[in-house]
């Protein structure tokens, strides 16, 4: 016998919405919601991967001229929200980081950047995203792991 009161009786787990959001509306919501990521257009996306392009000449820089670091989570963290809100079908603004792991490997310079991020795991309420950030030559510069807290649907809501 269910609670009335109980979290389960009134939201649902959430699950991938009739499908997932393709790259134009995903960079819609990006300019909706983010607007200091103009620099950043995905260029292919779907529940289980995520391909984004960033033109590094317009980030933030260190003194050397590499990409800053802080710019760099920003990108990984980002292609994974993206990713989540594709998994599930609609934007998901409440979607929240609540881990993000990055490992600096090469120091990228400016020029066009790509982010490939890709779910290694869609639970419950939380989605993990693995993200690899590379430069303009191919050369992985960052290796990030990024987990999302989801929020539950509210029941009646539906999922699509």
């Amino acid at each position: 016998m269910t609670n009335a009161g109980s979290p389960t009786a009134r939201t649902q787990v959430p699950s991938p919405g009739a499908g997932t959001l393709s790259p134009d509306e995903l960079n819609a919501l990006v300019q909706r919601q983010f607007p200091d990521y103009a620099a950043c257009r995905v260029t292919d996306a779907s529940g289980t991967h995520l391909l984004m392009e960033a033109d590094g000449a317009r980030l933030r820089t260190r003194p050397g001229g590499t990409i800053s670091g802080p710019e760099q989570a920003g990108l990984v963290d980002l292609a994974a929200f993206l990713l989540v809100n594709a998994r599930l079908g609609r934007p998901t603004p409440m979607a929240l980081t609540t881990s993000l792991q990055i490992s600096y490997l090469n120091r990228p310079r400016p020029g066009l950047l790509r982010t490939h991020a890709r779910m290694a795991k869609f639970g419950r309420r939380l989605c993990v995203v693995l993200a690899e950030l590379r430069d303009e030559a191919g050369d992985l510069a960052a290796s990030a792991t990024v987990t999302y807290s989801v929020p539950p649907t509210p029941a009646g809501q539906g999922t699509g």
